[in-house]
């Protein structure tokens, strides 16, 4: 399973009743320590309810694709992964190692001077209170979740979120024009792969003669294009529709030094190399898989160099933060402990599912689940609670449940399935 990157909101979160409904299942003591994180305690409440926010994130995407794909959802949890474990036992370890590493952030926070604001924490408390009034008992049982978890879940995560800046503040951010610069062009692509298949469903390639055809079709489109008023200007869309309507014609930029570049064919590369801005190659290029038609647009596209320039300096950025994260977690010493975690079972006959409030005027469903009159409090909730890392930073764990605080809204959670709405 791969690690997800997700937002969710504080007070969205509903028991959606399975087959068994919550029978029995109430009986873990959220008090309890689950693990240790450098000797500092973490409540199985906790835990508890950030696989269930998990849980019910994955489940909501996957009823989605079911209905898209009109198939039966099926069994999901008790399915093996290629490491011999279900995926449900995969997600409880995933959560652990992102309890890990919101942890040891936090243990770092003070060295990049990151803390919670008074205002931030009055938001962040609102929002816990608000979700444990919004949820009846039976749903705050099945969770072991205290208003204190909550929280701390929300503190954890909008710590993590202020700490990206500061971690990165030091990153290199001169780029060169030689490091970014990029090349656009337009061509037009004949593809030379065949269509068909055998009776081993291998693909039959094209003979010679299917392949003259191709180089006939390419010879034309670049005839048109020589021939118009103006090359460089000529709609080579157009021409390539006027010899075959399925052909058309694409731009694209390419870093100017052919690294990094893995999706346009290098035959195009090198016969654009020593041309001029708007000038047409002469002769039909040939790939590895197509024929080409190809015109150079500009050999340094200024505002694709800029645009480069910003994705080096992110992609630093990105590299220096997760070196620092795993730095940090590969030193932090952490014990799970397991007769406690074991009591915690992720299963298909018992889903979650996200759910959205109604307003109280049109008894309307809101995205957002906030009620009006609430929107000033929102903002400021969802400010302090965000647990969405800044852009560009790749989440290494599988909750990221972004807007960790958002607004706290009055979400009712009557525990019927058929009530809840998907998010």
């Amino acid at each position: 399973m791969s690690k997800l990157s997700t937002k969710l909101a504080c007070g969205m979160l509903a028991a959606a009743l399975g087959a068994g409904g919550l029978a029995g299942c109430g009986s873990l003591d959220g008090t309890q320590t689950v693990a240790t994180v450098d000797s500092e305690g973490v409540t199985l409440g906790l835990a508890n309810y950030m696989l269930r926010m998990n849980q019910a994130e994955m489940e909501s995407y996957y009823r989605m694709l079911a209905e898209s794909y009109g198939m039966d959802g099926g069994e999901y949890w008790s399915t093996e992964t290629e490491d011999g474990i279900t995926y449900g036992e995969d997600l409880k370890n995933n959560v652990m190692d992102t309890i890990k590493e919101l942890y040891v952030m936090r243990a770092h926070a003070k060295d990049y001077g990151v803390s919670i604001t008074e205002e931030e924490q009055a938001s962040i408390d609102e929002a816990a209170q608000t979700f444990m009034d919004s949820n009846d008992a039976e749903v705050l049982e099945e969770l072991a979740v205290s208003e204190e978890d909550v929280k701390t879940y929300m503190e954890l995560y909008t710590i993590r979120q202020k700490m990206r800046e500061p971690m990165v503040a030091d990153v290199d951010r001169e780029v060169s024009d030689e490091e970014a610069a990029q090349t656009r062009v337009t061509f037009v692509e004949v593809s030379t792969e065949g269509t068909e298949t055998d009776e081993d469903g291998n693909t039959v390639d094209l003979t010679d003669e299917e392949k003259a055809e191709k180089m006939d079709q390419a010879q034309q489109i670049l005839d048109k294009v020589e021939a118009a008023e103006d090359p460089a200007s000529a709609d080579m869309d157009a021409l390539a529709k006027e010899v075959d309507e399925n052909l058309s014609a694409v731009e694209r930029t390419f870093s100017s030094s052919g690294e990094g570049d893995e999706t346009t064919d290098q035959a195009i590369k090198d016969a654009v190399a020593d041309l001029e801005d708007g000038q047409v190659v002469s002769q039909v290029v040939e790939g590895e898989t197509a024929y080409y038609v190809v015109r150079l647009e500009q050999q340094f596209d200024e505002e694709a160099t800029e645009n480069e320039k910003e994705l080096i300096i992110s992609d630093r950025e990105d590299t220096q933060y997760e070196n620092l994260v795993q730095e940090w977690t590969d030193a932090a010493e952490m014990e799970v402990e397991n007769s406690v975690w074991n009591k915690v079972k992720v299963t298909d006959t018992q889903p979650y599912e996200l759910k959205q409030a109604e307003t109280e005027d049109t008894g309307t469903t809101d995205s957002t689940g906030s009620t009006d009159g609430t929107g000033d409090a929102a903002d400021s909730t969802e400010e302090a609670g965000s647990a969405e890392a800044a852009d560009g930073a790749e989440s290494t764990d599988s909750t990221d449940a972004g807007q960790a605080a958002e607004d706290g809204e009055d979400t009712q959670t009557d525990g019927t399935a058929e009530e809840t709405a998907e998010e």
